[in-house]
């Protein structure tokens, strides 16, 4: 008992002393970080408030930008002195990290571009780790709905990328000017994260982003708040007059705005989303109490897919939105503790690769969780009771006769295919469906219809439905592929799957064709067998083909930073692997694009043509 009066005593003092020093609004402290295996700082700005030793408080964390530390930022132009202010008015605890990852270098936190990648240690195990001592340390309320991040530049990177990560910890996250995309990971490997891909990740976190009409970045967070609307995310988007920085110096508008935001979070409570989805780079992770290890050794994403209670699917890919699978020979999940102690549960298993079905029965752990252990990915796993109503899933579409692309400026057919993980007792007598499309240009003559489930039924192919593409080749980077939503109205119940559809754009014949077989024989000619890339001039190029010949899952990325002020904007390319199979004279058709570059802004524009290859049969 005295050693705790002691402690208390101590812990009381080290408060009330961080409350003023060296006649600063704020603290610089640290903690001993397990993750670095050393000390680490961060800035501390507690409200006048705290004083009062009965008041808890929300927490927002700022992450600086490139250069940046927790006690500076110079392109940010950050009045710290004024920010007290900001922090008693709303009543917060504000925290700004140090992303620092060694003090011989000024870029932060083990991310960009290759060889930027050179640390085991990784900021996605830092960030929960400085959230722990936080909440231990001071009287914060220590759960995700008071809890959110505020990023400048690179920091704006990691606070979509950490929100995204633990969407679970954090309700709330702006990024001002924030970098699109970086390679995140460990260094030999790690994986291309674009953030305008990402919102599937945010899909139950608020978010925020601010846009300098002079930025360097700005074409580039354009392309970002293109993939939100692309995804149906809704972005609190705030264009202003401005470079590269948060507030002009003296001033303080954009971040008490950013902070108004994240409060205004606070005091709401929204219910979450009834599914949820997780795409995650790293071969371990968690998200949303699953825990899911893998096997994975290659650059490329673990996918958990419409995740409730009746069950999830488990995928991989290796880019994001759309990429061919990865390579995984274990899969182990532990499910959240939904289940019920030590009770038993129908559990189906669908291989969407092969269509084998298997039904079993597990029962709950203790704790009420379920574990899985696959061998393979593209697994739809249903967990129900006899008596559960219907649970639906899409688990494949095809367009026209077999193909996976729609053509732009033709009416193509759309055929999708259900699965009912859930019951097969209980079905109703009629199922609604209807197809939406998030881009405007697309039109669906035949959206709505109806189907009748048959007791025990499992898979329901649905008739094509007919779909007029009109959209125009993307003149950026934004998504290139439609994204149609299929809502299912079971009875009361309501379930929405997306359905992601790359489309061939119609252009003119691309000029000045070289092949790249350098993995080959290198003599520049495409043969059976080889694995190729395509320039057009000095532009590599992005691929896509229906032609059987090249082997789809066998596709892999190239990527390139084209020069400009800063190395932000990576370029896409294609590696692509001829069939052995593939007959000498067959002409390959390909629908390509190429990006070119400007200096300042960075803007990338996109070229899209047609290749017409002929294959030599060695």
């Amino acid at each position: 008992m005295f050693s705790v009066r002691i402690y208390i005593l101590v812990s009381c003092l080290y408060a009330s002393s961080l409350l003023a020093q060296e006649g600063h609004s704020y603290t610089d402290t640290f903690h001993y970080s397990t993750v670095f295996g050393h000390d680490k700082y961060y800035r501390l700005y507690l409200p006048d408030s705290y004083k009062n030793p009965a008041s808890r408080y929300p927490v927002i964390y700022f992450f600086h930008g490139w250069g940046g530390r927790y006690f500076k930022d110079d392109n940010a132009l950050l009045d710290y002195e004024k920010i007290n202010a900001l922090v008693n008015k709303f009543q917060v605890i504000l925290v700004m990290w140090d992303g620092n990852i060694d003090t011989t270098e000024p870029r932060p936190y083990n991310t960009g571009d290759h060889e930027n990648v050179k640390f085991p240690l990784q900021m996605k195990d830092y960030f929960p780790e400085l959230v722990s001592h936080i909440d231990s340390a001071y009287r914060t309320i220590a759960d995700r709905q008071h809890r959110g991040i505020i990023g400048f530049s690179m920091g704006g990177f990691m606070s979509f990328y950490l929100a995204g990560k633990y969407p679970d910890q954090v309700i709330a996250a702006t990024s001002f000017a924030g970098s699109p995309e970086f390679f995140v990971g460990y260094p030999d490997n790690h994986t291309l994260y674009p953030i305008r891909y990402s919102f599937k990740n945010l899909q139950d976190v608020r978010i925020q982003l601010y846009n300098g009409d002079s930025d360097i970045l700005y074409y580039l967070n354009d392309e970002v708040r293109a993939g939100a609307a692309w995804e149906g995310k809704i972005l609190d988007y705030r264009k202003f007059h401005g470079g590269h920085m948060i507030d002009q110096p003296g001033e303080t508008k954009r971040f008490e705005s950013a902070m108004q935001f994240i409060t205004g979070a606070f005091a709401e409570n929204p219910a979450r989303a009834r599914r949820w989805s997780h795409d995650d780079l790293y071969p371990e992770f968690r998200a949303w109490d699953y825990t899911v290890t893998t096997g994975k050794k290659s650059p490329g994403y673990i996918a958990l897919k419409n995740v409730d209670k009746s069950g999830f699917g488990i995928y991989s890919r290796r880019w994001l939105p759309d990429g061919p699978p990865v390579p995984v020979d274990s899969i182990y999940i532990i499910t959240a503790p939904l289940y019920g102690r030590g009770k038993p549960w129908n559990i189906l298993e669908y291989d969407t690769r092969t269509g084998r079905l298997n039904e079993r029965v597990k029962v709950a752990d203790s704790s009420g969780r379920l574990s899985f252990f696959y061998k393979t990915d593209g697994i739809e796993t249903g967990i129900y009771e006899k008596e559960d109503s219907i649970s639906y899933t899409v688990i494949r579409y095809k367009t026209g006769t077999g193909g996976r692309f729609l053509h732009a400026n033709r009416t193509n057919n759309l055929s999708v295919t259900l699965l009912n993980r859930g019951g097969t007792k209980n079905t109703p007598g009629k199922v609604k469906l209807l197809l939406a499309a998030t881009d405007s240009s697309v039109k669906i003559m035949n959206s709505r219809r109806e189907i009748s489930p048959k007791p025990g039924q499992r898979i329901y192919p649905l008739a094509p439905f007919t779909i007029l593409c009109n959209k125009k080749a993307p003149f950026h980077a934004e998504p290139p592929q439609i994204k149609f939503t299929l809502s299912i109205q079971s009875g009361k119940q309501v379930f929405t799957d997306d359905i992601i559809v790359p489309v061939l754009y119609e252009a003119p014949l691309l000029d000045s064709i070289r092949v790249d077989d350098s993995r080959g024989n290198d003599n520049g000619i495409a043969e059976a067998g080889e694995n190729v890339s395509l320039y057009s001039g000095s532009h590599r190029l992005r691929l896509y083909t229906e032609d059987k010949f090249v082997l789809r899952d066998w596709e892999q990325p190239a990527d390139e930073i084209i020069p400009a002020r800063w190395p932000d904007g990576y370029t896409i390319s294609s590696i692509v692997k001829i069939s052995p199979d593939c007959p000498g004279g067959h002409i390959l058709e390909f629908y390509a694009a190429y990006e070119t570059k400007t200096f300042n802004p960075i803007e990338r524009k996109t070229t899209w043509g047609k290749v017409k290859l002929m294959v030599i049969h060695k």
